[in-house]
């Protein structure tokens, strides 16, 4: 199987090969009589080249002519997002130069264009598309974007823009920045979906598809989120009971404010001996108030219980 860059002078077995010299191509390409191209004749282009079309397909090459004075930068873009670079440099002419090629995870209805934006010339001879695949005359596709992913409690709360004449939108999911992705909404009419159906602490990564007249449009940009349980923060107000042990095994106990029990756990947990050596704390007994000073070195343990 041939790589970009070496010659196909055939289909590879699933391809069918298509010349694109056709109505099929939006282009202002010239059309040049070359004999080492499919039928005779290809397109070329220098800096400014354009050749634009839509196919509906599960895989894609694009078929060149190497050349001495070859493009070594033309770009692809796949519905309107520059997915590549081809260079069709050689040494010597060179027939039928594979130099772009990949695949979709199904049969998607694109719109495709090549841009020669550099010095050096580009020839377009043909490309090759499964072997149920369509070519098109160009209309630009249009695919959802701006998917967004906000994680939640064991939910995933996905949105993106509307794309105008679908008629519903299909959700994918995958465990792998990339994919592959699995289908898990089909045809919701909204541009929103929750998925509830993921464990806290897992990544997950998502795209969106559009289904319109002309059939499912490629996916969207991928977003992905990662669920998490709701952590409730401790209280801030309100009052505890701070009991502290000494080393005559005896207990003290605070009815204090959380803030007051947090400047003593604060000042004990990151004592030094630079420190005051003994901490002031407020002792309640009925309505009487006292103070009491607490040596750290007298201090075994403590700990904080709540209010009966």
């Amino acid at each position: 199987m041939a790589t970009a860059g070496q010659p196909l002078t055939t289909p590879d077995s699933g391809y069918q090969r298509i010349d694109v010299n056709t109505s099929n191509v939006t282009t202002n390409m010239g059309m040049g009589s070359i004999p080492e191209s499919l039928n005779g004749s290809a397109l070329y282009s220098g800096i400014g080249g354009y050749a634009n079309f839509n196919v509906r397909t599960s895989k894609l090459r694009i078929i060149s002519m190497g050349h001495p004075r070859g493009n070594t930068n033309a770009k692809i873009k796949i519905n309107g997002n520059v997915v590549g670079s081809m260079s069709n440099y050689t040494a010597s002419r060179t027939g039928y130069l594979l130099v772009f090629d990949t695949t979709f995870p199904n049969s998607q209805e694109m719109s495709v264009e090549l841009v020669v934006d550099e010095e050096g010339e580009f020839e377009f001879d043909a490309i090759d598309i499964d072997e149920i695949g369509e070519f098109k005359p160009y209309s630009p596709v249009l695919v959802p974007t701006n998917l967004t992913a906000t994680a939640g409690d064991s939910k995933v709360t996905l949105s993106w823009a509307a794309v105008t004449g679908a008629t519903g939108y299909n959700v994918k999911r995958a465990t792998t920045a990339g994919g592959p992705y699995t289908p898990i909404a089909s045809n919701e009419s909204g541009t929103s979906y929750v998925d509830s159906s993921v464990i806290n602490g897992a990544t997950y990564y998502y795209v969106v598809t559009a289904i319109t007249a002309d059939g499912e449009s490629a996916n969207s940009n991928e977003a992905s989120a990662t669920p998490a349980a709701v952590v409730t923060p401790p209280p801030t107000t309100g009052n505890k009971l701070l009991r502290v042990t000494v080393i005559d095994s005896s207990d003290h106990d605070y009815q204090l404010p959380i803030a007051d029990i947090d400047a003593f756990v604060n000042w004990y947990m990151k004592h030094t001996s630079a420190d005051t050596a003994g901490y002031m704390l407020t002792k309640k007994v009925g309505t009487q108030n006292s103070r009491e000073y607490l040596a750290f070195d007298k201090i075994i343990s403590f700990e904080v219980l709540e209010l009966n």
